[in-house]
């Protein structure tokens, strides 16, 4: 660890302005999101691809799926569960 390096962004720091603090923060945040938006990308293309499996296969939306899936509409198949499990995913990442 270079120590005297992190001393002196520490000074640096501390002598910003509020004002600089918060455009360094945002830099900060806006960086930190983008990498993190970067890892989950090819998750996400996975997530959506099996999605597409499944409507494809059972000719339905996985929206109209789910809710169907949901009211007990569509009955247990494992099939089902893995679709709405992966759906679930689907829409927690696009949060």
């Amino acid at each position: 660890m270079n120590t005297k390096l992190i001393e002196s962004l520490a000074e640096m720091i501390l002598s910003l302005s509020e004002e600089e603090r918060h455009f360094l923060d945002t830099k900060i945040k806006a960086s930190a999101s983008s990498t993190v938006s970067q890892s989950i990308q090819p998750e996400l293309l996975d997530l959506e691809n099996r999605l597409k499996n499944f409507e494809s296969q059972y000719q339905m939306s996985s929206d109209e799926f789910y809710q169907r899936f949901r009211t007990g509409e569509l009955g247990d198949e494992i099939d089902f569960f893995e679709w709405s499990v992966f759906y679930e995913m689907w829409k927690t990442a696009q949060k």
